[in-house]
């Protein structure tokens, strides 16, 4: 029974220190792990071989610290190209790219960040996210808004406690108070605009994404350059996108 107990402790440990490493907004150190889940010296540093020799984790043997390691990546990629719900919602982002012939995209929210899970081209590619898998701040999305206002507002100030929000344009939210104020019009509205805030001189129109429950799991997403939409059609866009949403929580109703 003891032995047990030691290896769920140990698994728990492990489950812990990938988390902690994946959601740290920059690479952590032994002692930053250490400090923050409280696992004795001795036993974090053989859990880390242990992950590093299985290519979970990766040590920078310079600057002495830990990233996720490639057979992770592989893990999360495997995860995201074979289940149902990430194939339904990339299908319904392909629907909706082809519909509207720019690029869309659909993501979920991981701590205070969007993990982009699907991602359709356009005519003209205009993306700050890399590939699928990609990690951007949530505060700075129209995906991110929508995630982020399906949360309890307590829950957002907790995910942002001690965060200074990354600027990426002039028109990037970086106040928390002016964050909480756009995250309960979008609750109201149902769905979210980034108004060139990730990407100057491109505009994304947002919506959630719900489970069987109800629950925002996901979100869509499409960005256009903003030379080429114009008020009379943007009303046009945003209905779109809330029907391609609407669509893809039907399906994920049936799964």
């Amino acid at each position: 029974m003891s032995g047990k107990k030691t290896l769920v402790k140990s698994a728990s440990r492990v489950l812990d220190i990938i988390e902690y490493i994946v959601n740290s907004a920059k690479p952590p150190t032994f002692k930053a792990i250490q400090e923050s889940l409280d696992i004795p010296k001795s036993s974090l540093s053989y859990l880390l071989q242990d992950l590093i020799t299985r290519e979970y984790i990766y040590c920078d043997i310079d600057t002495k610290v830990y990233y996720p390691g490639l057979k992770l990546i592989q893990v999360g990629a495997a995860c995201i190209n074979n289940t149902d719900i990430t194939k339904e919602i990339g299908l319904v982002t392909k629907q909706l790219s082809d519909e509207l012939g720019e690029t869309t995209h659909a993501g979920i929210l991981e701590g205070r960040f969007v993990v982009y899970i699907a991602k359709c081209h356009g005519e003209k590619e205009l993306s700050a996210v890399r590939t699928i898998g990609f990690k951007i701040p949530a505060h700075a999305t129209g995906v991110g808004k929508v995630l982020l206002a399906a949360l309890p507002e307590s829950e957002v100030k907790k995910r942002l406690a001690g965060v200074e929000l990354e600027r990426y344009t002039q028109n990037t939210i970086v106040s928390e108070a002016s964050l909480l104020n756009e995250l309960r019009k979008v609750a109201d509205q149902g769905f979210a605009i980034d108004d060139q805030e990730i990407i100057p001189g491109g505009i994304c129109v947002a919506a959630p994404i719900h489970d069987k429950e109800h629950r925002t799991i996901a979100a869509l997403s499409v960005t256009i350059p903003a030379i080429r939409i114009a008020k009379e059609t943007m009303n046009t866009v945003i209905e779109k996108v809330q029907a391609a949403a609407k669509t893809a929580s039907g399906r994920l109703g049936r799964i």
